[in-house]
């Protein structure tokens, strides 16, 4: 069902009570479909007031022909031209039938009618995972090997239905990512290659950032983290060398280029936008400047703009943390570990503090 008709169904009380409450839920939980819900209802507002008003002409024209007999006319008491008398009302007419074509162009383009999607849109960047059958199949192959052979090879997991990237807060097993890679899941884990893989419990989330903070609950498995980068609480300068590290493969993958906006989507300040290519599974990836502070982390892109970019900034995060976080969370070392590191070097430090989520 498209998204439009969904939100029909849903102002027309045409839903039952399980699809209801799913509708109200991903409005609380998904900024972009809230925002495209809210300016749908303003369309159908819109388009309602007009039909009122069309049909309150209709009713005054009855009136008007029953009470002067259709043919009589009615002679106004003051000398106007007919440009000052009508003028007003025919800028209205045009600006309204203006206003509904537009309106009804962008109604249909966002039901996939007339276009597919507007270019121009930011994407989010969880990616889909679509070799579930090849990876069954070599499931089914590891058993026929034998047990002997399954123990002593690394362990044959199912492929997850999205994949990202998140990134260590702390040394105590925190982790953020982006709250529209792990929406609806009934499972999430996080792996790297130093790092098998581990469960990861959802603490906090803030929709209006998607934001999402996670928490490996394996002891073991953060016994020994020394996070060596720090979250920098004040805004970067615009031309500043920034780089990327996440999983849009199943390899660690590596981006540079520069911050060219201190605001991002639609002139939001809690954005930056970047001059780096990101792809799907870039979402959640963190964004570091040349001394290795965290400055953001990874959002998504707009389809127009080639090698564009936006993240969300640090102290946007940080902000939300310290304000909707249940558990006390704090945010690692204060001062960057990576600093004069030849950027070789830094990348070694950071790659086992960055994840590959696996979304179930």
């Amino acid at each position: 069902m498209r998204n439009t008709d969904l939100f029909d169904d849903y102002l027309n009380d045409k839903l039952n009570a399980g699809e209801k409450a799913s509708f109200e839920n991903t409005l609380h939980t998904d900024a972009i479909f809230a925002k495209a819900f809210a300016e749908h209802k303003s369309l159908i507002d819109a388009l309602k007031h007009y039909s009122e008003t069309q049909e309150l002409h209709a009713q005054l024209k009855q009136i008007h022909e029953k009470e002067f007999a259709g043919d009589a006319k009615i002679i106004s008491i003051n000398k106007e031209t007919f440009a000052k008398r009508y003028g007003k009302t025919v800028m209205v007419a045009a600006s309204t039938a203006l206003i509904a074509v537009l309106s009804t162009v962008a109604a249909l383009s966002t039901g996939g009618v007339i276009l597919k999607k507007q270019n121009d849109e930011i994407t989010d960047l969880k990616k889909e995972v679509y070799g579930i059958k090849n990876s069954q199949e070599a499931i089914v192959e590891g058993i026929k090997q034998g047990a002997e052979n399954m123990v002593k090879s690394k362990a044959v997991y199912a492929p997850a239905n999205f994949e990202g990237s998140a990134f260590a807060l702390n040394n105590n097993g925190y982790i953020v990512t982006s709250l529209h890679m792990i929406t609806g899941a009934d499972s999430v884990f996080v792996q790297n290659a130093t790092t098998e893989r581990a469960l990861a419990k959802v603490v906090m989330i803030d929709a209006k950032l998607d934001l999402a903070v996670l928490k490996i609950e394996n002891n073991d498995v953060i016994k020994n983290w020394q996070v060596p980068f720090s979250f920098t609480g004040k805004v970067t300068d615009v031309g500043e060398k920034v780089f990327t590290l996440g999983y849009p493969r199943k390899d660690m993958v590596y981006g540079e280029g520069s911050l060219s906006s201190l605001s991002g989507y639609y002139n939001d300040t809690t954005m930056y936008q970047i001059s780096i290519p990101v792809n799907p599974g870039n979402s959640g990836g963190p964004l570091l400047d040349e001394q290795g502070n965290v400055i953001g982390i990874i959002r998504g892109k707009i389809n127009s703009a080639e090698a564009t970019g936006f993240a969300i900034k640090s102290i946007a995060i940080i902000k939300s943390i310290n304000t909707l976080s249940a558990d006390s969370i704090q945010i690692t070392n204060k001062k960057s570990l990576l600093k004069g590191l030849k950027r070789v070097e830094q990348i070694k430090r950071i790659n086992p503090y960055v994840f590959n989520v696996l979304v179930y």
